[in-house]
């Protein structure tokens, strides 16, 4: 088992996992109770689910020692694209499925374009060794 959490593809879909259900979370609340368009509903949860992300995603899938003032603003940037990919995905969607299911597929799409460019351009760092890679 600890062999599998070495993989930083299954931490960061464990942790992105965390953040994933609470943009759901925050979605549901802010459609339901808030009474917001589902689609600037799901862009706000976005928004505030990539804040406890890129702390998770920092400290414990990539093990980052990246000053915030370099990795966050990278980090957001490339979240910025992936709420792109969440909005035309979710929009997609929409019409064809409920909206929660919407998003929860929309976030899959998401968590591949974030992984990816999040291992190469935001958290990269020289490869010392394989321990803990992919």
């Amino acid at each position: 088992m600890s062999h599998v959490l070495q993989s930083r593809f299954v931490r960061y879909f464990l942790l992105g996992s965390i953040a994933a259900g609470l943009q759901v979370a925050m979605l549901i609340a802010l459609v339901e109770i808030a009474g917001l368009n589902k689609t600037l509903g799901s862009t706000v949860a976005f928004y505030g689910a990539v804040i406890v992300n890129y702390y998770l995603q920092r400290r414990f899938t990539f093990r980052s020692a990246a000053p915030h003032w370099v990795a966050m603003p990278k980090f957001v940037g490339v979240s910025t694209l992936g709420a792109f990919i969440n909005i035309l995905a979710f929009s997609l969607l929409l019409g064809i499925m409920h909206y929660v299911a919407a998003q929860c597929l929309s976030l899959l799409l998401v968590f591949l374009f974030n992984f990816s460019m999040s291992k190469a351009l935001v958290f990269k760092t020289p490869r010392r060794d394989s321990a803990g890679q992919d």
